[in-house]
């Protein structure tokens, strides 16, 4: 049976279906790391983790930080750049249209994401996949190796934070002090109790004082994986996704297994135990092969979600993350609104624990696929998923099944 699967080219319907499973998945690990973000400030969230005492909540910190934190952001940005790239496609005879359609399509993505930050919760991605998108349009029209070469080297290149750090330099822009200047007892205050003006003005400073963080560190990271899901577009690997896994099981499972060991052995052998000198080119090598490892478990669960997939269990048990994947936009929001709605209204705020945060993930989670398989049933699209499709065609499209069936 297997043997079969894989010398068969799969249909459209069931190659959407493998990505919005794996949106749905990435969908999950999101909003698991999200909601520790959520539920403690950037400058103190070091605090809180040492305050998470208890075999329980210890244990389940450890299994966020080694099976989540920076596995699923790779995986939704190189789910991006596939999707993007996708788009590309199909417009590839209309030329004329494809660069006002991307003009508006990522234009309102990055309002959406601006809008995201004032309104909702500072830690917004929506922003920097519309400056992604832009680029991902650009660099399409080169050859597959020229993508692929510009996806490694954009991850490895060493100087990012140098260059934000100079550069913030250069405008005297000090952004750790929008911050540093809040005590915590005057932070859980507002996150509570703050006015909307000053819920407003807080996410403003909580996302100054990350913007060094956000362009020197996870926009190179999505950009680089993000014109990775491009280049697999245009080799075709998308063709036959479980052909393509098959083929490169041995060298990636191979690389695979040595990087997670080597992860291992920087954590509990290299750093605790010798002084890594900053900005060292020994260092840099050390830091950029432990992210190559979260990398590289990050795309270990795409292929072993996609070879599950190919089984009768595995797509039965996989096939209900679809559901919120289809409305993955959708679902990204209300993640943060149901974030805001227990920090604020419920006052939850830096009272979660690891474990707390585990089960409301999960909860959050598994009530988004029913809700997307309920909503899917009756409208062809997610509201957000709908508003950006029209606002990108720059018309009101049906949203409702019948209207497409008619």
């Amino acid at each position: 049976m297997r043997g079969n699967s894989s010398t068969k080219s799969i249909s459209n319907s069931h190659r959407i279906s493998e990505l919005d499973v794996l949106r749905g998945f990435a969908l999950l690990g999101i909003f698991m790391v999200n909601i520790l973000g959520m539920n403690c400030g950037f400058t103190f969230y070091n605090d809180w983790t040492q305050e998470q005492t208890g075999f329980i909540n210890q244990s389940s910190l450890f299994i966020i930080n080694t099976f989540f934190h920076s596995k699923f952001f790779p995986i939704f940005s190189l789910l991006f750049g596939v999707g993007i790239a996708l788009q590309i496609e199909r417009l590839k005879n209309k030329d004329h249209k494809q660069l006002f359609f991307f003009i508006k399509r990522f234009g309102s993505l990055f309002l959406f994401g601006v809008f995201h930050i004032l309104f909702i919760w500072s830690g917004d991605i929506l922003h920097l996949y519309a400056v992604i998108g832009f680029a991902i349009f650009i660099l399409y029209k080169c050859s597959t190796k020229f993508l692929l070469w510009s996806s490694v080297i954009i991850f490895l290149f060493p100087y990012y934070g140098l260059i934000a750090e100079n550069i913030l330099s250069y405008f005297e822009f000090d952004n750790m002090s929008y911050l540093n200047s809040i005590s915590r007892e005057t932070l859980v205050e507002l996150k509570r109790e703050g006015s909307f003006v000053s819920g407003i003005e807080l996410r403003i400073k909580e996302y100054l004082f990350i913007v060094g963080l956000m362009f020197s560190s996870l926009f190179p990271f999505a950009a680089s994986m993000a014109i990775l899901g491009a280049y697999l577009v245009k080799k075709g690997a998308l063709n036959n996704l479980y052909e393509f896994i098959y083929k490169i099981r041995v060298p990636f499972l191979s690389t695979t297994f040595i990087l997670i060991t080597y992860r291992f052995v920087f954590l509990y052998g290299i750093r605790p135990n010798f002084e890594l000198e900053e900005d060292s080119i020994i260092t840099m090598i050390l830091i950029n092969l432990f992210i190559l490892a979260d990398m590289a478990i990050a795309l270990l669960y795409v292929w072993l979600i996609i070879y599950a997939y190919h089984s009768s269990l595995g797509k039965k048990i996989l096939f209900n993350f679809s559901f919120a994947g289809k409305m993955a936009f959708t679902n990204y929001i209300l993640q943060s609104i149901i974030g805001y709605f227990l920090m604020r209204s419920i006052s939850l705020y830096e009272t979660l624990t690891p474990t707390t945060a585990i089960l409301i993930t999960i909860i959050v989670f598994i009530a988004q696929v029913f809700l997307s398989k309920f909503w899917l049933s009756r409208f062809k699209l997610g509201p957000l998923e709908w508003l950006w499709r029209c606002i990108s065609y720059g018309k009101t499209l049906p949203i409702k099944i019948k209207a497409y069936n008619n």
